[in-house]
């Protein structure tokens, strides 16, 4: 794999429409930009990937402050693309692989298909395919219904102590946490994972979040629409986006590898590190760099 490392400082912020986004540099090799928060990805990728891969971590807007006259009002699909793109040109990343989480994936995907010019490939991770409707929700419920008893009575009692005194006393970014940690059943190969220490140091924008949720919400995806690599990672035990709601969806990516994990849940390359870390770099390996082009709208 050629080594195309990016010289520039290690840390340091980069300055958008509405606020700064903190980034943070690691390792050597094939750029690849992280999108989500730098704290939390940055634990969840093994430090042996930073051996061949340069990991670029950023923060994007619902982990960074507001400048104060920003509306939240203004988050968008557009605003959050146009944000990596800012981040890709600031730090020169041509010939990126753009690499998303959950959420994130889908910012990785609607960015390959708004700005292709620069992408090697796109990487999604325990991601959702846009646009569900009543037969993958149907999929879902019936994923979890085939879910162990076990797993099932846990999810049950740990979500009976997401009371109402325990929401009133927790500001509304702490009680996203405990809510997300105490989903464990539905995230983790092992349900009595305790996924608390990801999340030290993040800071959440809970207005910006909310609305980046909307914004995804209203996004579908029609088939040939983005012909960027896309390789999909997934976990057998991920019960809040199983695997089986991307069995009706894979086909619209024309170029596509799924790959899926049998002993992780919603995030693979801290379960089964080793394994993801040989299917990533196999497939880094294997892409062919991007032409010119300008971004599509």
């Amino acid at each position: 794999m050629t080594d195309r490392t990016t010289a520039h400082p290690r840390t340091g912020e980069i300055e958008v429409d509405g606020a700064r986004l903190p980034y943070r540099i690691e390792g050597r090799g094939q750029p690849c930009l992280v999108l989500g928060s730098v704290a939390y990805y940055s634990r969840v990728f093994s430090q042996s990937l930073r051996d061949h891969l340069q990991l670029v971590f950023v923060d994007l807007r619902h982990f960074a402050a507001s400048d104060s006259a920003f509306s939240p009002d203004a988050v968008s699909i557009d605003l959050y693309t146009a944000d990596v793109e800012r981040v890709r040109q600031v730090l020169g990343l041509d010939d990126v692989v753009v690499i998303g989480h959950s959420v994130h994936a889908t910012i990785a995907l609607e960015f390959a298909r708004r700005y292709p010019a620069h992408v090697r490939g796109v990487v999604m991770v325990g991601s959702s395919p846009e646009g569900i409707d009543d037969e993958d929700r149907a999929a879902d419920d019936q994923y979890w219904r085939e879910a162990s008893e076990d797993r099932r009575t846990l999810r049950a009692r740990t979500r009976a102590e997401l009371t109402p005194e325990l929401k009133a006393s927790l500001a509304p970014s702490d009680y996203f946490v405990r809510e997300y940690v105490a989903a464990g059943p539905l995230h983790w190969y092992d349900m009595t994972y305790d996924g608390t220490w990801l999340w030290e140091g993040t800071e959440l924008n809970m207005p910006v979040l909310e609305r980046l949720y909307t914004a995804v919400d209203h996004l579908t995806l029609a088939a040939g629409e983005v012909t960027t690599p896309v390789l999909i990672v997934h976990g057998r035990y991920d019960y809040g986006s199983p695997p089986v709601l991307w069995d009706r969806h894979r086909e619209k990516l024309p170029v596509h590898t799924f790959v899926l994990f049998d002993k992780s849940g919603h995030t693979p390359p801290l379960e089964e590190p080793e394994l993801v870390d040989e299917t990533l770099l196999a497939w880094i390996g294997a892409l062919e760099p991007v032409g010119d082009g300008s971004p599509t709208s």
